[in-house]
């Protein structure tokens, strides 16, 4: 189901519109008729094109599914059902975690990029959820409550070998939302360890892990820059900016800001796509176009709750 836009003009901004959503397309972009208008120049490079492929989540239909965001248009991911969340690519791979076995228990599957090859990797009674992909494609990073308190845990890619990740603390700790570090040797994750929920980060292999964040408030959604050498999160309280630690120095700087209740950062080397009322019913998907900007671009922001996005890595 491919979603198709009608476009108007209306001053200074061009808006898409259809019946699965409404998105905003704000200020800069430029095109002739505009330029010509309002005296800017007709080659400005438009904004939106910045804008990396992305998968996402949605509740247009009423559960959760997901899609694929592509150059302006949106797509149901193929064999997306409801109760499907939680996306996360590498290798040209999808992982997700979904509810299509049972609405009280989650499980976690991969699927290649057009929607080939669904295979369902965990069987526990569990819950099993927060999937993240190692960018060969060949390891899963993920959260279990096996031990009886979510943990994270790791396994193959056809679902083999799930083993707790020792990363030195007893099993009684929380533990969530790991990620892989783009160059796959480490894995940073979420824990309250140290009585505020903070980011760490630990050798893929397993070991002692090292906090990264120190923030009174804690520090939340965090995710690998590009890089590999800073992480961005959002301070637990002040939920306008996300934050970058570097993971050497510790050093934190405010990468984007402007927002209002941001979270799930995605970014490349020249955008960060960020959700906007994260921690709320209703949430948005909006797009800064560099560090430092203060008006993020709208790019999914209807009707429909859309979050959790995770760009397309081929």
């Amino acid at each position: 189901m491919t979603f198709r836009y009608a476009l108007r003009f209306d001053a200074a901004r061009i808006v898409f519109r259809n019946s699965h959503h409404a998105s905003v397309i704000v200020g800069s972009v430029a095109l002739a008729a505009l330029g010509a208008g309002c005296g800017g120049s007709s080659t400005s490079p438009d904004p939106l094109s910045k804008v990396p492929d992305f998968m996402y989540v949605s509740n247009a239909t009423g559960g959760t599914q997901l899609y694929t965001w592509h150059s302006g248009s949106s797509a149901l991911f193929p064999g997306s059902v409801a109760g499907d969340q939680e996306p996360q690519t590498a290798a040209g791979k999808v992982v997700f975690t979904s509810y299509r076995i049972s609405a009280a228990n989650a499980e976690i599957f991969i699927a290649n990029q057009d929607g080939s090859n669904l295979l369902r990797l965990t069987t526990d009674t569990h819950t099993d959820n927060q999937p993240s992909l190692s960018p060969d494609g060949n390891t899963v990073v993920f959260t279990s409550t096996r031990s009886g308190t979510s943990r994270v845990w790791t396994m193959g890619a056809d679902g083999s070998n799930p083993t707790a990740l020792n990363t030195g603390s007893t099993t009684d700790v929380p533990e969530s939302a790991p990620r892989y570090s783009p160059g796959g040797g480490r894995i940073l994750f979420s824990s309250p360890r140290t009585n505020t929920t903070q980011i760490w980060i630990v050798d893929a292999a397993g070991g002692t892990a090292t906090q990264v964040t120190h923030d009174v408030n804690g520090a939340f959604f965090g995710s690998w820059s590009p890089d590999g050498n800073t992480i961005y999160f959002v301070d637990g309280a002040d939920r306008t900016k996300i934050h970058n630690v570097d993971v050497t120095s510790g050093t934190v700087t405010d990468y984007v800001t402007g927002g209002t209740d941001v979270g799930d950062a995605a970014c490349t080397n020249s955008v960060c796509l960020v959700v906007t009322n994260a921690t709320h019913v209703n949430r948005d998907i909006l797009a800064y176009i560099g560090s430092g900007d203060t008006a993020p671009l709208p790019i999914l922001n209807g009707t429909p709750s859309e979050y959790e996005p995770a760009i397309l890595h081929h």
